[in-house]
């Protein structure tokens, strides 16, 4: 029988360390990105989707990435989860490029560490929401219950129904229960109200500050939305590629403040 390969990244999913100094710089970064650049070849033109992005994140920071549309912020999502490869530059998980290895490696990296929740929320119609978390919990041996995940979500009560049978926001926190479960060290949101009316849309964010708050989840949202940016510990701009501005937030809302 052959050996199941070893991951080449160290595993320390601790909430009480993930808690710590999540404004401070004297820890080490669990996510680093170094000298980021992706170019995109369009016939004979050359399109700079990022441009020399350098950016430490520590671990249970609670982090939004503000940027229009075309701004590079979901080819940054992209790249630090492990979806895409840079053209040029290294993003480093606990001092580890996730890029050295070979594609077994990298989708290892986004199994064990990394869980993503999309705009749109991906369920597969046929299994219920109980079922739907159970095709990742098949994956990974040490997971947490099902309907743990599902109840940190607000959402114990909906596990036998199909995706059909839930409203958007009730599917997007099936998506987050879906990424939590593995007990990953990061999570990566790309627009997760986009779909969603403002009601709705502070319900996802609740269950994703409940994530980050109980878990110790180091939680990442990229937006265009400056109203969900008021509710995070840390707010990032990035325009035409680049990062303009990275500020604590020191007038950190409650989600009941918020509005859009």
């Amino acid at each position: 029988m052959a050996k199941t390969k070893k991951s080449t990244y160290h595993k320390n999913f601790k909430t009480s360390d993930s808690k710590l100094n999540k404004d401070t710089t004297d820890q080490n970064p669990i996510l680093e990105v170094r000298d980021l650049k992706k170019l995109y070849q369009m016939g004979q033109m050359t399109l700079v989707a990022l441009d020399s992005i350098q950016l430490k994140i520590y671990s249970g920071q609670f982090i939004v990435i503000l940027g229009a549309s075309g701004s590079g912020k979901s080819t940054l999502l992209n790249l630090i989860g492990g979806l895409d490869k840079p053209s040029e530059g290294l993003v480093l998980f606990r001092g580890n490029d996730i890029h050295k290895g070979d594609d077994e490696d990298l989708t290892r990296f986004r199994r064990e560490h990394v869980g993503f929740v999309f705009q749109f929320y991906n369920l597969i119609p046929s299994l219920t929401a109980l079922e739907n978390i159970q095709l990742v919990t098949d994956l990974k041996s040490d997971s947490m219950n099902e309907s743990e995940a599902l109840d940190i979500v607000g959402v114990l009560d909906r596990k036998d129904h199909f995706p059909s049978q839930l409203s958007g926001g009730q599917q997007q926190r099936v998506a987050i229960a879906r990424a939590i479960v593995k007990k990953p060290e990061i999570i990566l949101c790309d627009e997760p109200t986009g779909a969603l009316d403002f009601k709705t849309g502070r319900l996802v964010l609740e269950a994703l500050s409940n994530v980050n708050k109980d878990l110790g989840t180091t939680t990442i949202i990229i937006t265009h939305n400056e109203s969900i940016s008021e509710i995070a510990d840390r707010i990032i701009r990035i325009k035409d590629g680049r990062i303009f501005s990275d500020d604590r937030n020191t007038k950190k809302k409650q989600i009941d403040e918020i509005s859009w």
